[in-house]
């Protein structure tokens, strides 16, 4: 079949160009000081790496029927097709957060514009980026590919498919076995249908077995939503995301617009993106070669970036789209910033384009008498330049610690101009975490949760850390955290002193600058009143694993207790409650209950004060059972669910003692 051809060309291209290379490595007139450079020919080598695909997928006539008959529901100022309303897509896939590489995708394939088969291949650029089938099938969507480390990527769950715009599951699959390696008729992928507001289609298939949203069909998503995990379940060769797109009359659509798209006019992403995506994927140094066993076995990248004198080290440089014409180059430098080894310039010669994904391998064993310390591997690539730090008998600097002082900023905060949402500070030992309980843009329920903070907060610096969101889970499922949180955006924060401080946010739902007041310190910590209580030690950060995905913030104030929850109602809709204050002791074997409010009102610019928008939600029961335990049951109109909870974190300074 065409697509097994084309990958075992793209297997058999050998990268390039090492044409106007010209690798060195010191030696200063001293065999045991010199980085030698490894290889039986040329110091680096170039490869493109095959990429996944699948033959397409047809509209299935249940859903061809569904999305009739929702379309004679419809109201008539709905939004249609050609009215100048279409609705428009973002990316359909994001990186997920367990994910550090700076890439994490290519794109194997578009949409087949010539209906011809086999072999007469055209796609909306008019290049030859897409394939047909023998039988006469033309592939029918974008075909978006783990890359690199495809099968480990999927396994880490480092690749996450999201709903590309807004819209309603009509269809959903999941069980299906997700380690596929070839075209099987017979296989059925896991995947999801959402239709949308101009009566348009959009499919996400062949995800990760056991992973789609725990939203069922009949629920509405956002833009940006959550909805699986790349993998390679049904009719595919490889981890991949299959996305297509159908207008309201069910016919295929390609939403990049170009001179050779024959299904539509216009672009239909918010941003489009542009044809080649060219760049660095990953960089990164190895103690061994990596290991890339046949299909579908994980990979083993062998990743070590500490080393001693003497060692023979590996590293690797990936590329998306890599081009000809783009001038590329590798070296490292010492702890001083010296240029020790230069593998020279390289250049991809072979075609006009690698096949969507290369990488370059090279080796260099290190001098018996190497300078210890911080080394850099860079590599340049056109404009793109992009740096990796590997240790010479030293180890990468260690963090800075929070310290005990630093809990002084622990506790609730909020601006009395935006009553209805706030902040809580949770400083650990392992430094600080931030949540934003609020409102979203469109009116509902928003809880964001902050990158760890290492370190101490100092009165009159910006911190800034990043902030995620979390989406696709539901109060009986919720989704865990490495697969439903996505980066939402930014949050800075300044204090002047330990009970004021100025929080900007900045993300997808806009941007705000809030003045905070200390609502509620924490017992015992400095700066609150009243010195520590035997209840103290219970602050801090409580999770079920069974549950991992949603969470709670014990707050032990001087005059009781508030417990936060974090989760999603049964809808799939984000939802935070807040306690009423508890007042009685928190003891050991003893069980306390709390009325549990939620916010009902409100929007990211316009947030609705807690005396409106808070209405009784059920209740908890906390049980206490030692220090790094407790139970919490809660009964509400989501729903009842008992969580078997662990600490996940206490409050600097507040050891807890049985």
């Amino acid at each position: 079949m065409k697509a097994q051809i084309r990958t075992i060309q793209s297997a058999l291209i050998l990268l390039l160009a090492l044409a106007n290379v010209s690798a060195s490595a010191t030696n200063n007139g001293d065999e045991s000081s010199s980085f030698v450079l490894l290889s039986s020919s040329s110091p680096l080598k170039m490869e493109a790496i095959p990429s996944p695909g699948d033959p397409g997928h047809e509209l299935p006539a249940r859903l061809e029927e569904r999305i009739a008959s929702r379309k004679k529901i419809q109201s008539d100022d709905s939004v249609t097709e050609g009215s100048g309303g279409s609705v428009m897509f973002d990316l359909p896939i994001r990186k997920g957060i367990t994910n550090s590489n700076p890439g994490f995708y290519s794109i194997s394939n578009f949409v087949d514009q010539d209906l011809m088969a086999p072999d007469m291949l055209l796609d909306y650029n008019c290049g030859e980026r897409t394939y047909d089938l023998e039988n006469g099938l033309n592939h029918n969507g974008i075909d978006y590919f783990n890359f690199p480390y495809s099968w480990l990527m999927m396994d880490q769950d480092g690749s996450v498919v999201v709903a590309a715009a807004d819209g309603t599951i009509i269809e959903k699959h999941d069980g299906e076995d997700d380690m596929s390696c070839a075209f099987s008729e017979s296989a059925r992928a896991n995947e999801i249908w959402l239709e949308h507001a101009d009566g348009s289609a959009t499919v996400y298939t062949h995800l990760k077995k056991n992973s789609t949203t725990a939203k069922q069909e009949g629920d509405t998503v956002e833009a940006g939503e959550y909805l699986g995990v790349v993998g390679s379940s049904g009719f595919s060769t490889g981890p991949h995301l299959h996305f297509g797109v159908y207008d309201s009359g069910n016919n295929l659509i390609e939403p990049y617009e170009g001179a050779c798209n024959s299904l539509n006019d216009d672009s239909r992403w918010n941003e489009q993106p542009d044809y080649y995506e060219t760049g660095i994927t990953l960089i990164a140094s190895h103690d061994a070669q990596p290991v890339v066993p046949d299909c579908p076995t994980i990979e083993e990248p062998n990743f070590q970036n500490e080393f001693s004198a003497g060692d023979t080290a590996y590293f690797s440089a990936f590329f998306r789209d890599a081009l000809t014409g783009i001038i590329g180059s590798i070296e490292i430098r010492d702890p001083s910033g010296i240029t020790v080894v230069n593998f020279g310039n390289f250049e991809w010669t072979q075609s006009d384009h690698a096949a969507g994904a290369s990488v370059i391998t090279g080796a260099v064993e290190f001098p018996s008498n190497a300078e210890s310390g911080e080394y850099t591997l860079r590599v340049t690539y056109g404009s793109a330049v992009q740096e990796h730090k590997f240790y010479i008998d030293s180890s990468p600097p260690t963090p800075p610690g929070a310290t005990v002082a630093n809990n002084a900023q622990n506790g609730l905060f909020f601006d009395p101009g935006k009553d209805g949402e706030g902040y809580n500070f949770v400083t650990t030992a392992s430094g600080t975490i931030i949540y934003f309980y609020g409102s979203d843009k469109f009116g509902n329920r928003l809880w964001l949760i902050s990158d760890l903070i290492p370190g101490s907060f100092r009165p009159g610096s910006n911190i800034e850390v990043t902030m995620f969101e979390s989406t696709g889970g539901t109060f009986g499922s919720p989704v865990p955290s490495a697969r439903g949180l996505s980066v939402w955006g930014t949050l800075v924060v300044r204090f002047s002193d330990c009970d004021n401080a100025v929080a900007t946010l900045n993300g997808v739902d806009g941007n705000k600058v809030s003045n905070l007041i200390k609502l509620a310190g924490v017992a015992g910590t400095d700066c609150t009143d009243g010195g520590v209580t035997a209840d103290s030690p219970w602050s801090g950060l409580w999770f079920a694993i069974a549950d991992e995905g949603e969470g709670y913030n014990l707050v032990v104030a001087p005059n009781g207790a508030i417990l936060y929850f974090y989760g999603f109602k049964s809808d799939g809709r984000r939802l935070w409650l807040i306690s009423d204050l508890v007042v009685d002791q928190l003891q050991v074997g003893a069980s306390v209950a709390a009325d549990m409010y939620e916010a009902t009102q409100g929007d990211f610019e316009n947030p609705v004060p807690s005396a409106q928008a808070l209405v009784l939600w059920g209740s908890a029961i906390i049980t206490l059972i030692d220090c790094s335990n407790m139970t919490i049951e809660l009964i509400g109109s989501d729903g009842s669910k008992t969580s078997v909870t662990i600490r996940l974190a206490g409050v600097i300074g507040l050891e807890c003692s049985e």
